[in-house]
């Protein structure tokens, strides 16, 4: 049936999220919820199968995050993954014995479950696995050297057990989440994104009624998308606008407007609020006061330009599931009445969404772009000298990276303006000019990054071309660090 659904009980980090996207992925639908969800609430939601995921330590420490023991008894097949694993045998009266191996990997055979049918053995990462006196009724699944129980299960009542998780790139844990929905807790595979859109459209249809929305285009995939949903189900109905911040990449106002005008066929309210944020911008250094400037600044012209319209019965927002699993609060600029289609939604189903509405992939594809634009990726005060040297670095990064045939494998790329001024030579004089800086990362989950390694002959095109078309930048940077110590953005 188009209900049945897997519960993932979140114990924290971003596990959780990735079983979630590779479970939907095989069409099985899945939601995700806390781990201290109540048992009678679980019940309430009727899945076919829980799956515990996340979280870190030692689950018999005082202040760590726990389950309620009734989950186990619903009757509801459950897989408890990593620390997960370890809760559940603590909770069901097992008992944690010391870790027998920790940051390594190893070679595990598995019986014949039906959580492994398709798999003999295989060679794991741990990243902890604990010697356990297992609860009564429990017995081993998985073995390895030394006598490690990396798996264990109570077959009569579904519940089983790893220490250990499917990782990114992993066909045998893809395997195994697959057995576990589709053979033990006889799931339909129905999750798709045409699915998905005709219980899209009967909602907003239920929603709005005969009524008109409001939405803000960002130029981001988000909005994009629940923009073309939206207009779809409603037409004219849907009121959009755009307001051009002045922060923008090059070229990224006139491709949005003309991309909903032309390709979409819709009618884009367009806002030039560049003067007045720019204004407001002026001696600012500080990034949170950056994203809060622009924030309020164009809120304001929202609100604005909302009145002038006159009667709005609602506003669509293009929140999608990250956001509601993180509690991001969205402003409302005062609407009662909110629509928000996506909200189920990871991003790349967002992506896929589009591709099955026919949205051009010059939207659909975009890159991920902070909501404050360039403003944080200017490093101290941001200037229209600053901005126009900023934007000319960052397309001409882009056009090499799509020249070479790399703009679909590295997963974001873009240019930061630095506020070091490094002496060099410009028109055969000594000069002091800005340093950029360049970021290409790449990402197989979206919910972790590796600096990706470009080719050092197109890092040797771009700083030619930077620093010989681009006055006011003499040197060229090319940022490598990854995610342990630092996150994707500057700013």
């Amino acid at each position: 049936m188009d209900t049945d659904s897997i519960l993932i009980l979140d114990f924290g980090g971003q596990q959780a999220q990735l079983m979630a996207r590779k479970l939907r992925g095989e069409r099985f639908f899945c939601e995700i919820a806390p781990c201290e969800t109540r048992a009678e609430d679980i019940a309430s939601r009727a899945p076919k199968g829980l799956l515990l995921a996340g979280g870190t330590g030692d689950p018999s420490a005082p202040d760590a995050r726990g389950v309620d023991a009734g989950v186990f008894s619903l009757g509801i097949p459950v897989l408890a993954l990593g620390f997960g694993a370890r809760q559940m045998a603590l909770t069901l009266g097992g008992q944690l014995l010391g870790t027998q191996l920790a940051g390594r990997t190893a070679q595990i055979s598995f019986s014949e479950s039906p959580l492994f049918a398709g798999l003999s053995e295989t060679e794991r990462f741990f990243t902890r696995v604990d010697s356990l006196e297992l609860p009564e009724g429990f017995g081993a699944i998985a073995y390895a050297a030394g006598g490690l129980v990396p798996a264990f299960a109570c077959e009569e009542k579904k519940l089983y057990a790893l220490q250990f998780s499917p990782e990114a790139n992993d066909p045998d844990g893809l395997q195994i989440l697959a057995n576990f929905a589709g053979d033990i807790c006889g799931c339909e595979a129905w999750w798709s994104m045409e699915a998905f859109l005709e219980r899209a459209e009967a909602g907003i249809r239920s929603e709005v009624g005969d009524g008109n929305a409001l939405i803000a285009i960002s130029g981001g995939v988000d909005s994009a998308v629940c923009a073309a949903l939206l207009h779809r189900v409603i037409g004219d109905r849907l009121k959009c606008i755009y307001i051009n911040t002045g922060l923008m990449r090059k070229g990224e106002t006139a491709l949005v407007t003309s991309t909903f005008r032309d390709a979409l066929g819709m009618e884009l309210i367009c806002v030039d609020a560049s003067e007045r944020i720019l204004k407001r911008l002026e001696g600012v250094t500080s990034p949170a006061v950056k994203r809060e400037v622009v924030e309020q600044e164009v809120m304001r012209v929202f609100e604005d330009e909302a009145r002038a319209l006159g009667q709005i019965d609602c506003l669509a927002l293009g929140t999608i599931y990250p956001d509601v699993l993180s509690g991001a609060k969205r402003r409302t600029a005062g609407f009662d009445k909110r629509v928000e289609p996506l909200r189920l939604l990871f991003k790349d189903e967002v992506r896929q969404l589009g591709e099955v509405l026919g949205m051009p992939n010059d939207l659909t594809r975009r890159q991920p772009f902070p909501e404050p634009g360039l403003a944080v990726r200017i490093v101290g005060e941001v200037t229209r000298e600053k901005l126009a040297m900023l934007r000319e670095a960052d397309a001409i990064f882009r056009e090499e990276v799509a020249e070479a045939g790399l703009d679909r494998r590295v997963w974001q790329y873009f240019a930061v303006l630095t506020d070091i001024r490094t002496l060099g030579r410009r028109d055969g004089r000594p000069c002091e000019e800005y340093a950029v800086a360049l970021r290409a990362v790449s990402s197989h989950d979206v919910l972790s990054f590796n600096a990706y390694r470009m080719p050092y002959d197109l890092l040797e095109r771009v700083c030619q071309r930077v620093t010989g078309e681009v006055k006011g930048i003499n040197r060229v940077l090319y940022d490598v660090t990854g995610m342990s110590s630092a996150f994707i953005e500057w700013e």
